[in-house]
């Protein structure tokens, strides 16, 4: 019940950035960025204990792309985002176990990163990005997280386009894009890709017969 409640409310912030971001009302004090905040916020509260260690970097980005210029820094930190969710993917590497470690040891490559040149991340950013989403699909995994995965490409794509073109329609596109995938990515389950149930019954046998009893 708690978590209807959590995902009704992002979509009453979801439509709210929409009608801001489209110029249909404004708000003297309220952005369309407020809204797109406080939408990760209550999506962090809805996700899994798994989800939350890659929210809480999610959402870090987001808040330096929303309300600062430390644009560097937070390219470079949803390059680790996308390594985390690699990470998740090999459950014989231990995700569950050693979830705060990979966060913690990934922190200093996010800040290292964010030293080099912005091209020069972003070249990085896609292609870890578009290794997520190779090993995703040769994984076969849920289809809801691979909607998600397009999602967020075409939210990048936008994002491109309207930072080298500042088309303004384009730029209003990005988060009507990022919001849902970022949803797909959270909601769904932990260690939920078929190529690696066999390493889940040697390393894991009490999730696998958990998982085949759903």
């Amino acid at each position: 019940m708690r978590k209807k409640y959590l995902f009704f409310c992002i979509a009453i912030c979801m439509t709210m950035f929409i009608i801001i971001d489209f110029e249909l009302y404004t708000f003297d004090k309220i952005t369309s960025s407020n809204f797109k905040f406080l939408a990760m916020i209550l999506l962090f509260f809805a996700a899994n204990h798994f989800k939350k260690i890659i929210l809480s970097y999610t959402i870090f980005c987001d808040f330096l792309l929303l309300f600062t210029s430390l644009y560097c820094l937070g390219v470079a930190f949803f390059t680790m985002v996308h390594l985390l969710y690699l990470y998740q993917m090999q459950p014989f590497l231990e995700y569950e176990k050693r979830q705060h470690e990979c966060m913690i040891l990934l922190l200093p490559f996010g800040i290292l990163l964010s030293f080099l040149p912005l091209y020069s991340i972003v070249i990085c950013y896609s292609m870890v990005f578009l290794f997520h989403i190779i090993i995703a699909y040769t994984q076969k995994c849920s289809n809801q997280y691979k909607i998600g995965l397009i999602l967020f490409a075409l939210c990048d794509c936008c994002t491109a386009i309207s930072f080298l073109t500042g088309n303004i329609i384009v730029g209003r596109c990005i988060w009507i894009l990022y919001l849902p995938s970022q949803i797909l990515l959270t909601i769904t389950k932990q260690h939920y890709f078929s190529t690696v149930s066999p390493l889940l019954q040697i390393r894991y046998p009490h999730q696998f017969h958990l998982q085949k009893k759903r």
